[in-house]
């Protein structure tokens, strides 16, 4: 006894949580080691009575502190109570006996009918400690229940805390089944209980008592029976929040005013018994009129579709409200302007269509759903010939008739047919308009139901299979066609609108497919009336080829689009379709003269052939039977596999027009683009994966085929019938097969390729990137065992074909390279071979513009993709004599006389891209370069100057030949990497001083800035003020000839002011101290940068536009007490530059000059 009396009093003096805890454990486990005796859970409990009376002095001396003595015994009291009931907790749940149990829940139940200050909250933590315990019997939880109820008015009056401990022990009690059948059979239908809580809690205002007190509220109507009368005092309880808001609270709760919305809504579709309550409530509320926000008619709208869906019987719930439901939503659509309310008043007449159909394991009365639809079609039918009303009352039809698959069969005929007969007599264009998009929206919503069809009841796709058709397949003779024949020769936008609708109709009728009585699936319409279709939509399709451009700006281009997204939807599933298409595209593409075609013409061939490649290839078909035979066998790449062979025919369209050319080979890249998408949209990233160890070499089955096959008769396929048909839409192999055939017409154009006409640059680049993307989805195995590395540099010719000696040759070399695995590049690296020479070949350098680009390409893919092996062998040799060879002749071509600087420039484009692969793997070989390389730059030859700016290259190589998706070897950190040992020990030799020579140290300069501009701010950060006195030093010598060239002083300040944006994006305190100096430069490099120059305009405005951005950025980065000095001239400055030539220049200028307004 003395020691839980001494533990007590340590818990009641201590503050500290952790040592009132380990008091509790101590005492928990005293009981535990004396099995619970009876004598040892006394005097536990016993422990506490010190501070259960309230002990009042007669001392007059004291009186005045009564007040403050009482207090402190509640206090105490309270810290009391709560020693018994941390005890508890820590207690072992089996270790009480039930007769202990019920002892304990008399003395904490008594606790709420004396004494409401103290022990509220560790009485209510004790009850659920008690109830969680073992020998916790059902009837016990009644006494609880009667306990905690005689707080009575008291209960609002304690803390939010004691209230939730107390919700929660009355959700854990009604949520007990054991409990929940006691207090059910103790109580019945009068529910005496639950009246007792709905007396005790209905003040609570707290977010996180009423998230609890709903879930209780739910429950009580759920799991119990009560009266109506009950039910009515409950509804009353929760029906008082609604609709609920929670007020905005500088401490986050966790709990949102959606959450208690959606908690309210629960209660409302808790259980039918409630209907005879919610729906006339809530009926009342909506029709309130501009009293209800769009919010709160939102929220009503929710929970009576909530109450719908949930509750069962619909009958005796549901039926009894449907024309109250009605008659206040309809005008809801009707008359409705607010997106937001319409569509949840949509959402509820929906609900109600299929509540009323049943579910998907089980159907009811169809007369309830009849009667629901004649009153919509009743009320709504009418309005459809009235054109201001024709969008609303199609809306309300079409959610009720197609909100299943019965109400559909049942009643879309009839919506059709008044539909149709509005459709002889329209008012206006928009009535015909709106008219045809709801019988587009029945089209569509029918391929939805029909998709789904095994989803719902086995009676679903029964009726499916019955349902009358006739009047579908007619929409296209009395409906579609009509207007599309009657209103495609007029140009008004009006008329045009109408005109879309038909083609999109015309795209979902071809679409629609059927269910026959074995339940075969098969196209709607007929074969002829599918050709039909796209043989009409072509038309318009081809139609702005055979106009002149006078003729074509009538023309709708948003028509047209539509009629590619009809043509597009049709081919997916009429697969004979894409055929009847492309045979008169190629006809009228053929017709027309090429030799000089005008732009208009070679615009609307541009546009021809994308919207060609779209139609076939974004999509994969869907394999579904037609009532006629199909000319080839169902194959997922049947459509790719005729826009492939369509282009093969096409090319060359002249050998003049080299523009025209180039869009052939254009378009094919944007059909592998496509179809590539496509099959990673159905397939998933990963298809390919199960094909990886594939070891075929589909080069020598290609070499297997005739000569001729490439160039073979129009017509026929490319992939033999019996391969093409080998898979089908779901299987990966298509994706594979894909890549494949990508390769075959790849590798024919390429054989094909030459320097003459009618290969132009465009059309080799636009080859190059088709076979980049067809090559790096290729995996490594299959790289290797097509031998790629090695056609780069054949370009898959043979000696029997025309070889291409051009430079420009190279294009289709890095096409190939850049899409190659490393591993599969092993062979590029032996000694002597092809690519060594290639690389260190300079002899063609001067013969092309791009050739240095080529050639700098090929060597950063050359130095990047080096598969990883040891120092010694002969591979990595090669490699090395490579990155050696362009830096020494680099070195040795600065000093050299006999070199002009045009074609040093491309000797050190190639040189700094080549090392730039290199860096980009953090090569450590490079590190022994860097000192030639600072040499060269370095040099008093104007040369020196050209390499120092092209240093920023070995940080910034060309991403669209190195990028991680063309499987290049690009570390994480590498730009890190290189500035410490290319930048980092040039910033003493960069600062200038008298023993130093001007040139030298200008040059290191320009090595510096040109690299830290293509570097993120978090590689320089550490080297800011060295950096700084660079940036100033560029700004305030932009002038002196006697240094730098003028090109390479501009481009030193370009790279000076972009550094400067960095770092007033990043870090602009650092600048503090440089303020002065950089207004007066980026002033005067604005100044300075007026002069007409032809040569460096484009530089002239770039220094314009960056001096102006550095300007405008200081007001809104330093206070003003920095700038109010440099105010007044600087906005005479800006105040002139806003009359700036260049409209870009003028924005900054303004925008500037606004921030400094503010500098006063």
């Amino acid at each position: 006894m003395a020691q839980f009396k001494q533990w007590a009093l340590e818990y009641v003096l201590a503050d500290d949580e952790p040592v009132q805890l380990q008091l509790t454990k101590k005492a928990a486990k005293e009981i535990e080691d004396s099995r619970a005796s009876s004598t040892v859970v006394g005097n536990w409990a016993a422990s506490v009575h010190q501070w259960m009376t309230l002990t009042h002095s007669n001392d007059d001396d004291q009186m005045e502190d009564e007040d403050e003595r009482v207090n402190g015994d509640i206090v105490s009291r309270a810290k009391a109570l709560g020693f018994l009931a941390g005890t508890l907790e820590a207690l072992d749940k089996t270790i009480l006996r039930p007769d202990q149990v019920q002892r304990l829940i008399g003395f904490f139940g008594a606790m709420f009918s004396y004494d409401h200050k103290a022990g509220i909250t560790a009485s209510a933590k004790a009850l659920r400690q008690l109830y969680s315990m073992k020998n916790f019997k059902p009837e016990m939880g009644i006494k609880v229940l009667e306990d905690v109820s005689k707080l009575k008015e008291d209960f609002r009056l304690q803390t939010a805390v004691t209230r939730l401990e107390l919700y929660e022990l009355f959700l854990s009690l009604v949520e007990d089944p054991a409990v929940s059948s006691e207090l059910q059979h103790k109580y019945g239908s009068s529910c005496g209980f639950a009246l007792d809580l709905l007396q005790l809690c209905s003040s609570e205002r707290d977010p996180r008592n009423l998230m609890i007190w709903f879930k209780i509220i739910r429950r009580l109507l759920t799991e119990f029976s009560p009266s109506p009368e009950v039910t009515e005092e409950i509804f009353k309880a929760f029906s008082a929040y609604f609709p609920i808001s929670l007020r905005s609270s500088a401490t986050p709760i966790g709990i949102t005013a959606e959450d208690l919305k959606e908690a309210v809504r629960n209660c409302f579709s808790s259980h039918q018994r409630v209907a005879p309550f919610a729906f006339p409530f809530l009926m009342q509320k909506l029709d309130q009129g501009d009293a209800v926000t769009v919010a709160v008619k939102v929220d009503i709208l929710r929970t009576i579709k909530a109450c719908i869906e949930e509750y069962e019987n619909p009958q005796a719930s549901v039926v009894p409200y449907i024309k109250k439901i009605w008659g206040s939503l309809k005008y809801e659509v009707r008359n409705g302007e607010v997106k937001e309310s319409i569509d949840a008043t949509i959402e509820v007449l929906r609900a109600i269509a299929r509540k009323l159909d049943g579910s998907k394991t089980h159907k009811h009365e169809v007369t309830l759903l009849k009667n629901y639809i004649d009153l919509v079609f009743g009320d709504c039918k009418d309005d459809l010939s009235n054109p201001t009303y024709t969008k609303q009352a199609g809306l309300l039809l079409l959610t009720v008739v197609t909100a299943s698959i019965k109400a559909y069969v049942f009643y879309n005929a009839s919506f059709i047919d008044i539909i149709r007969q509005n459709l002889r007599q329209p008012k206006s264009p928009t009535h015909t308009r709106d008219l045809l998009l709801l019988v587009n929206s029945i089209l569509k919503t029918r391929i939805e139901l029909f998709k789904n069809r095994k989803v719902g009841h086995p009676d679903d796709e029964e009726q499916l299979r019955s349902e009358p058709r006739t009047h579908l397949v007619s929409l296209f003779h009395d409906v579609y066609l009509p207007i599309w024949t009657g209103k495609a020769s007029e140009s008004d936008s009006k008329e045009s609108d109408v005109l879309k609708q038909v083609a999109l109709g015309l795209g979902l009728l071809v679409s629609q497919q059927a269910l026959d009585t074995k339940g075969e699936v098969s196209l709607l319409c007929s074969g002829a009336i599918c050709f039909e279709i796209c043989n009409l939509l072509t038309v318009t399709l081809v139609k702005p080829l055979t106009l002149s451009s006078n003729d074509n700006q009538s023309q709708d281009a948003t028509l047209e689009d539509d009629v590619v997204l009809a043509l597009r939807t049709i081919v997916m599933s009429y697969t004979d379709g894409y055929g009847h298409i492309l045979k008169p595209a190629r006809k009228e593409i053929q017709k027309r003269d090429w030799t000089g075609p005008s732009e208009y013409s070679l615009e609307a061939l541009k546009i021809l052939l994308s919207r060609l490649a779209f139609i076939g290839c974004s999509e994969i078909p869907t394999q579904v039977k037609s009532d006629t035979e199909p000319e080839h066998p169902y194959s997922p790449l049947r459509h790719y596999d005729a826009w492939l062979r369509t282009l093969v025919y096409l090319f060359p369209l002249s050998a003049q027009s080299l523009t025209a050319n180039s869009y052939i080979i254009s378009s094919l890249h944007a059909s592998v683009i496509w179809f590539r998408d496509a099959c990673e949209a159905r397939y998933g990233t990963g298809a390919l994966a199960q094909y990886s160890n594939s070891d075929k070499n589909w080069l020598a089955e290609f070499e297997q085929l005739p000569g001729t096959f490439f160039s073979q008769a129009e017509g026929q396929s490319i992939l033999p019938d019996e391969v093409a048909s080998s898979f089908g839409e779901d299987d990966p192999e298509t994706y594979l097969q894909f890549l494949r055939l990508s390769l075959f017409i790849v590798r024919g154009f390429y054989k094909g390729a030459n320097s003459e006409a009618p290969w132009s640059e465009q059309t080799l680049v636009q080859l190059a990137q088709t076979a980049a993307l067809v090559v790096r989805s290729l995996d490594e195995k299959l790289q290797v065992s097509c031998n790629l590395a090695r056609e780069a540099f054949s370009l898959f010719k043979t000696s029997e074909d025309k070889p291409c000696a051009s430079p420009l040759s190279g294009l289709l070399t890095v096409g190939i390279l850049q899409g190659l695995h490393p591993g599969a590049m092993t062979e590029l690296y032996q000694p002597g071979g092809v690519a060594e020479k290639f690389i260190c070949d300079t002899s063609d350098l001067g013969s092309s513009p791009r050739a240095s680009d080529i050639k700098a390409a090929v060597g950063a893919i050359y130095s990047n993709k080096y598969p990883a092996g040891p120092a010694a062998s002969e591979e990595y040799q090669t490699l090395k004599r490579g990155l050696e060879f362009w830096t020494n002749y680099i070195k040795n071509a600065v000093r050299s006389s006999d070199i002009d600087s045009g074609s040093f420039h491309s000797f050190t484009n190639v040189a700094m891209h080549t090392v730039a692969g290199a860096v980009a793997r953090q090569e450590k070989f490079v590190l022994d370069l860097i000192p030639i390389l600072h040499e060269a730059a370095a040099s008093p030859s104007p040369k020196g100057e050209i390499v120092a700016r092209s240093m920023g290259i070995l940080v910034q190589p060309n991403s669209e030949v190195l990028n991680k998706e063309s499987h290049a070897n690009i570390k994480r950190f590498y730009k890190q990497w290189a500035y410490n040992f290319l930048v980092r020990p040039l910033y003493d030799l960069a600062r200038p001083g008298s023993d130093k020579d001007p040139k030298a140290t200008a040059r290191y300069s320009i090595m510096i800035l040109s690299v830290v501009k293509n570097c993120p701010f978090t590689v320089y950060q550490d080297d800011l003020e060295s950096l700084l006195r660079l940036l100033v030093t560029a700004l305030s010598n932009k002038n002196d000839d006697s240094v730098l060239s003028e090109e390479a002083a501009q481009a030193q300040v370009i790279a000076a002011l972009e550094i400067l944006v960095d770092i007033l994006a990043n870090e602009p305190s650092a600048l503090k101290g440089f303020l002065k100096e950089i207004i007066s430069g980026t002033t005067k490099v604005y100044q300075e940068s007026t002069t007409s120059n032809k040569t460096l305009h484009k530089t002239l405005t770039t220094c314009r536009k960056l001096s102006l951005q550095v300007l405008g950025a200081l007001p809104k980065t330093f206070e003003e007490r920095y700038l109010l000095s440099f105010s007044r001239p600087t906005q005479r400055m800006l105040a002139s530059a806003c009359g700036d030539p260049v409209r870009k220049v003028r924005e900054a200028a303004r925008s500037a000059r606004a921030n400094w307004a503010k500098v006063v």
